[in-house]
């Protein structure tokens, strides 16, 4: 275990302390630790502990926002096609549902004609406030009911579209546009109707139906129920050969090639679509191919999520090809702003927004309340989206502070309480039936939405996060679930690898950074391996790996130095480079690694201090443990959401020791019964907790976990006194909760 240092927090002002704890009536302990979070009065504890929507910022301050909402807007009212284009990751994917279901719930009115839309595609725009969702649900409810009761020729062509040979993915009743269609294959732009009782129109109504499918490029073929259930073989020959003559295509689109990137196999209408990049094939950010293919489906508008604030050169490229495009984007912005029709970026130099550290969806969420705010949508109606929004707040690590703390409380309350398909199938898959928090996140659901990308395509994220019926859900969770498999087994082998590498290495060992090559590593987990070295050895670290003739490599960072600026002062041995002060991402040519290296290395040791190297535990308050109650522990709990900014408080308590219980659980963790005597500071106005439990040695006890500690057993087992530092946590056995320790360090008595 890597040796901490313990950094004990100064105490507020005494007066500030004394009239905050008598204003809203808590202890010193809780009135100091508000005032580590900037609050110093009444009025702001009751909106740090009672968060408010409408404390959130207009979104008519951040720059370029007139501008995006304008252009929105304006490709609504002229039906033009857009692209809601993001990364791969957990907070591009997130931004990507958000802000693509929001525009679609805006508008899923069935028209009455069949030259109509979802966005009136030969009409006019429907109203923004008469959309008719009871007919969306009717028909959804509608599909749900024809799928479970399927006529008996409909139940043969399930199974044979299914098991007998055809190698192409179908839905069944699905929804395309207004229609309800028996069979659809959307990378082959195919439906197959088979005419039954359940199906009763009149001859115009089948062909205007036809025709309006065929114009938005699918192919249509209909069977009778007599041939489905008497002629099998020839059905299925027919079919294969169908599906073998089509190209592969993007649904609504058939015209078009397959993207390298995914494309929203959509429903209802072909006029807002997304799409996420490959991973591999074009790496991070806005690509070209991704502006190729929407140049070739006619998108005449791009809003980028959580990527293109670097995007120069690409963005000119788009203009050319006559493509808008709205950056929302969160990351460090390079020394020119692209050429783009507006870009959102908090972190502008120019831009007034008063809060700078949303995530890449958090952007995305100011952009839906903007449009919302112009168009007269209560703010309300935008909490749905705010499960997401949360998500990406505590996977992509931002402070959860000012406006992030808002959008987590009540993306957290909606995770909990309303959970979307795709969360609550995940959940079901993890078994986890605990309230969430954003520990869950960051460990459970973040890592499977990631693994998409990381192992093959983004696009089954998104897929799940927007899945509409439980089926589809389970269908993208399991599969998400299983690359999630794939990448833990990949993940541990390569960190094995790599502290091998630098086990083996006199010289690695020395080093102030941990800069690792190898072209084999795969490029999805790299990420994640520089985060356990950097646990590891604690210094800044960097994986490399190679593909397409191009290394690239994943940068993580230790408290208090910026890895960016150090990455930045290379960028001459780099094809490109971004991110934030603790990650990064860069790219570069396989013959500057060793320079790169060397830089690299030059650069954080001429910069980072010795004290930087060694892991800090900032501790808020010494207490007691007859201090620890369920009362104390119940207001800390409204401290939360916990994360950067507002970390689950650490305390200190002096003299403990073990009561004789001490063993080690698990593979390698501390289990304890703590026990102090003689407590060194004042007690609090509290009662003890059941947990704590009397000793007679006129003292008290409590239940402790030190995970990974057990280097500490022999120590501790003779009960030698000692510090701790730790934080509070509530544990639940056979129906009974208890609280306990989570002990981070300790230390012998001094």
């Amino acid at each position: 275990m890597v040796k901490k240092r313990w950094k004990i927090k100064d105490s507020a002002p005494a007066e500030i302390v004394e009239r905050l704890a008598k204003d809203i009536n808590v202890s010193s302990v809780i009135a100091n630790l508000l005032w580590h979070r900037g609050i110093t009065t009444y009025d702001e504890a009751k909106l740090f502990f009672r968060p408010q929507l409408a404390q959130l910022h207009d979104p008519f301050l951040m720059k370029d926002m007139d501008k995006a909402i304008e252009r929105i807007e304006s490709a609504i009212k002229n039906n033009e096609k857009i692209l809601i284009y993001g990364d791969y990751d957990v907070d591009g994917t997130t931004s990507v549902a958000l802000v693509y279901s929001f525009f679609k719930n805006q508008h899923q009115t069935p028209s009455s004609s069949p030259k109509g839309g979802e966005f009136g595609r030969e009409g006019n725009i429907p109203s923004y406030h008469t959309t008719d969702k009871q007919m969306w649900k009717l028909l959804h409810s509608k599909a749900v009911e024809m799928r479970n009761n399927p006529t008996p020729a409909e139940n043969i062509m399930w199974q044979l579209l299914r098991k007998h040979g055809v190698d192409f993915h179908f839905r069944r009743q699905h929804l395309i546009d207004r229609f309800i269609v028996d069979f659809v294959c959307l990378e082959k732009s195919l439906i197959i109707e088979v005419d039954g009782d359940i199906h009763d129109y009149q001859k115009q109504e089948d062909e205007d139906r036809t025709d309006f499918l065929n114009r938005n490029g699918f192919t249509v073929i209909r069977f009778k129920n007599e041939e489905v259930i008497g002629n099998t073989d020839n059905v299925l020959k027919q079919i294969s050969n169908k599906l073998h003559s089509l190209p592969s295509s993007n649904p609504l689109h058939a015209q078009s090639s397959p993207p390298l990137g995914e494309i929203r196999e959509g429903v209802w209408s072909g006029l807002i679509d997304y799409y996420i990049p490959d991973r591999y094939k074009e790496g991070y950010g806005i690509s070209t191919a991704g502006i190729d293919f929407a140049a070739a489906n006619n998108f005449s508008l791009i809003i980028a999520l959580d990527c293109g604030i670097k995007a120069v050169d690409k963005i000119e490229y788009a203009n050319q090809k006559n493509i808008d495009f709205i950056i929302c984007d969160h990351h460090l912005p390079g020394e020119k702003i692209p050429n783009a029709v507006a870009v959102l970026d908090p972190k502008r130099k120019d831009c007034p927004y008063p809060y700078k550290e949303l995530s890449g969806c958090g952007i995305g969420f100011k952009l839906i309340q903007a449009f919302a705010q112009k168009n007269n949508i209560p703010i309300e109606n935008l909490e749905q989206y705010l499960d997401l929004t949360a998500i990406s707040i505590a996977a992509d690590i931002v402070p959860i502070t000012g406006e992030n703390r808002i959008l987590a409380h009540y993306g957290l309350k909606h995770l909990n309480n309303s959970p979307r398909a795709g969360i609550r199938a995940m959940l079901e898959l993890t078994k986890m039936k605990k309230e969430l928090t954003i520990t869950d996140i960051v460990f459970v659901i973040g890592p499977r939405i990631n693994a998409a990308g990381r192992m093959e395509s983004g696009k089954k994220a998104v897929e799940m996060l927007i899945s509409a019926t439980a089926e589809h859900a389970v269908e993208a969770g399991n599969y998400l679930d299983k690359n999630n498999s794939d990448r833990r087994d990949l993940d541990i082998y390569t960190t094995q690898q790599a502290l091998q590498m630098v086990a083996d290495s006199s010289i690695l060992q020395t080093k102030k950074t941990t800069v690792l090559f190898d072209p084999n590593w795969h490029k999805g987990v790299i990420g994640i391996v520089a985060s356990r070295l950097t646990e590891s050895y604690y210094r800044p670290t960097i994986m490399l790996t190679q593909s397409n003739g191009v290394v690239s490599g994943s940068a993580r960072s230790v408290k208090d130095f910026d890895v960016y600026e150090a990455i930045s002062a290379c960028s001459d041995l780099l094809i490109q480079f971004g991110g934030h002060k603790f990650a990064a991402g860069l790219t570069m040519l396989p013959e500057n690694v060793k320079a790169f290296q060397e830089k690299f290395e030059k650069v954080v040791s001429s910069t980072i201090t010795d004290e930087m190297l060694v892991p800090e535990i900032e501790i808020d308050a010494e207490i007691n443990l007859s201090d620890v109650t369920p009362g104390f522990y119940n207001i800390l709990k409204q401290f939360s959401p916990f994360g950067p900014g507002n970390m689950n408080p650490n305390f200190m308590t002096k003299n403990v020791s073990d009561k004789g219980y001490a063993s080690i659980v698990g593979k390698n963790h501390l289990k304890m019964e703590l026990l102090q005597t003689s407590p060194p500071v004042p007690e609090l106005r509290s009662q003890p907790s059941p947990s704590v439990r009397l000793s007679k040695e006129r003292g008290v006890s409590i239940p402790a976990i030190g995970f990974g500690m057990d280097q500490y057993y022999e120590f501790v087992a003779k009960k030698n006194p000692f510090t701790i530092c730790y934080h509070i946590n509530e544990q639940e056995w056979e129906g009974k909760s208890y609280l306990q320790l989570q002990v981070k360090d300790l230390k012998k008595a001094q």
